[in-house]
Order: structure tokens, then sequence, then C-alpha cells
């Protein structure tokens, strides 16, 4: 791209960012910015919830540093304090009265772990919720007891870094990490040891995720534009393995409440939704996105949501069930039917993003460049669709 094109596209994303604030009480229920110290590649809500002395919920998240050995890197837990209220019984003046007069609508920072690596990717342990594994920069794969503040354990024998963590969430303590050296390591946290590694990727494996219900199937994703379907039991792991985009695959995950379906995000720019009984073809291709999709979740409130965040500097949210409903034409510039809405608050590649366990529609992300962090809830009206039916 040339000198001028860049300042062109960084004037145009100028304007755009300027247009999105000002919409921002129109759109958000929620939408806090909280400025890190330095960029972050990875974020997670905590599965956990607390009531303070206000009654209100009190959340908790989590961050690392990216400082290129500038300083000591650290895992930063945030907590975030909001108001306890249900769409049923929500007062728009009394909620707005707690906004001003109660510490809420803040994020700030509880605790700090520091580490010794930058950390790549960090994800909770759904049976044991003090427990955090994090991929770092130097392929360890680290430990870490949030009570103790300290890493508990170091897994060694991954030979690159990579990003892609899941914890298996039938069997306490089983992990699967995704490795820069074409394989998946499969670890036993309870005893430190690695059960198995499995090579049958030919580039870098991006992605892993375990199967929600059976604690034996798990699937990957890779620069070789494949997806694969694995069972632990069998001898060689791999059961299926697809040529699914054109180019490199960066994100795979299970719908945790329909666990038939998974999706994939690739540099193709193309989201696609598969059924792991019949995978040869994908169901749906979402393809709104402009760049390069880094990261994607489903919705743990609602089965037919899905998030996409993209070096396009966007989060989108999905809804699988409009796919082909007709359109209004006035509603057509804002993109087909399934796409419910664009979040525009950051303003370089959006690196990870969290839907929040505990809060309907609560989401966190974090881009690359600005060091910004922003947690929000669209307005109840946005997931509605022409019809009056809610997403």
């Amino acid at each position: 791209m040339s000198a001028e094109n860049e300042i062109q596209e960084e004037r145009t994303q100028g304007e755009q960012f300027e247009n999105w604030k000002q919409n921002v009480p129109f759109m958000y229920e929620i939408c806090i910015s909280h400025q890190n110290s330095w960029p972050s590649l990875t974020v997670t809500w905590l599965n956990e919830i607390e009531i303070d002395q206000n009654n209100n919920e009190v959340h908790k998240l989590i961050v690392a540093t990216q400082t290129a050995r500038q300083e000591q890197e650290f895992i930063n837990v945030l907590k975030l304090s909001l108001p306890q209220y249900t769409e049923e019984d929500f007062d728009a003046s009394s909620l707005n009265n707690i906004w001003k007069t109660q510490p809420v609508g803040k994020i700030t920072q509880e605790s700090q772990i520091p580490v010794q690596h930058e950390i790549n990717k960090i994800r909770q342990q759904p049976m044991s919720k003090s427990i955090l594994a994090a991929q770092t920069s130097v392929g360890e794969i680290s430990i870490y007891d949030i009570n103790k503040h300290q890493k508990v354990m170091s897994l060694k024998g991954q030979e690159r870094e990579g990003y892609g963590l899941s914890w298996n969430p039938k069997n306490q303590g089983h992990l699967l990490s995704a490795s820069y050296d074409k394989k998946i390591y499969y670890w036993d946290v309870t005893t430190g040891q690695l059960i198995k590694s499995y090579n049958f990727h030919s580039q870098e494996v991006e992605d892993v995720c375990w199967h929600p219900q059976d604690p034996n199937l798990f699937i990957s994703c890779s620069d070789d534009r494949t997806f694969a379907i694995c069972d632990t039991r069998s001898q060689q792991g791999m059961k299926i393995q697809q040529e699914a985009h054109s180019q490199e695959i960066n994100c795979i995950q299970f719908n945790q409440l329909e666990p038939r379906y998974f999706a994939t995000g690739s540099n193709d720019a193309e989201v696609k939704m598969f059924d792991i009984t019949k995978p040869d073809n994908q169901i749906y291709s979402f393809s709104n996105h402009e760049d390069a999709i880094y990261t994607l979740q489903w919705s743990p409130h609602k089965k037919n949501l899905l998030a996409t965040g993209s070096v396009d500097n966007k989060v989108i949210l999905w809804d699988y069930l409009r796919v082909g409903k007709s359109q209004e034409r006035e509603f057509e510039r804002d993109g087909p039917p399934e796409v419910v809405f664009y979040h525009g608050g950051h303003r370089s590649k959006v690196n990870d993003l969290s839907w929040n366990p505990n809060h309907k529609n609560l989401m966190a992300s974090v881009e690359a460049d600005k060091n910004m962090l922003q947690v929000w809830k669209i307005q109840p009206q946005l997931w509605m669709d022409e019809d009056g039916d809610e997403a």
C-alpha cells in the first residue's frame, strides 16, 4: 500500500471512529473503554460473579501485557462493578442514578501476577476456577493459580509458541495446546505430564477446541487451510481432515449450546459454520468482514449467536437463524439479515474477545495497537429484527 493510500485509509478509519463515538448512546446499554498500560493479545471473563454491599454485580476479567521485554510482564486481574437488574424490571431513571452515585462502570485492577514471558492466550479451567492456562511466546504452557498469585506448573515440550488453548469440560485437568511447530499437545495438568502429541497438520496449528459433551473429541485448524475432527481413542487421533478455506484458518470453536455445530474464521475474511455429523460441506458462510478473522466465540446464552473479531478493527455479532430472512430495502445497507451488530469501537485489529458467562450479552474485546480493552453491551432493541423477533 502506498503512503498516500495509507494516509487516506487512516483518515477514513478516523472518520468512522468519530461517527461511532457520536452514536454510542443510541447503540449501547453499556460501553466502557479502558486503557491498558500495554497491549494484550488475550481477554477472558472469569466465570464468577459477586454481589457487593450496594447490591451491584462484580465481574472479573483477565488480560496480559505485551511489553516486548521493555518491562516486567504481568497477568492483570481486572474488576468491574455493574448495577444488578434484569431487563424485565429495568427502570432507566433509577439505573441512571446508580451510575452517577455509586462506583460502577469503571474497570479497576484487582491484582497482578508477574510472569516470565509474554502471553499469547489465557483460558480459565472450568472445574477449578482459580486455575489459568497460558500460551507463552516461547512455547511453554504455564499454569497459574489466581488465589496464590503465582505460577504453579510449567508444561514443557512444545517446540514453538502457539495461541490455541482448550480445557476439557468433562475431564478435569485435561488441556489441549496448538503450536506453530505444526503439532497439537494433549496435557494432563493434574500430573504435569504430556499424554500425547498429534502431528497431522502440515503447517502451523492455530487453534483447538474440545467438544462440549464428548470428552474424547476435539477439533483443530491450521495454516494448511484445513480443520480436523479428532478422537483421542484412535491411534492417529485424526478422524476427518477437510480443506475449508482459501487461506489460513486462525480460529475454530464448537457451539457450546448446540455441540454438533462449529465455526471457523480465516485470513480470507470468511466465517464458516459446519455440522460435525456431516462436515464435508459448510452450512453457512458469513462474509461481511473486510480482512482476516483472528478470533471467534459462540454465545454462552443463545445457541444462534456468534461473535467474530477481525483485522478490519471490527467485532461482528451474527445470528445464523436469520440467514435467508427477507429484508426491507432500508435495512440492506446494514448488511445481510444474519448480521446483528457491528462493534466499531476499536482502531486496530481485534486480538481476542469474550462473552461474559454470567451477564447476558455483555462482551469484552481487546485490540492490537492502542492498548484498549472495551466492555460493551448493545441496546436490547438492537437484538430485534424488523419483525420484532429477538436474536
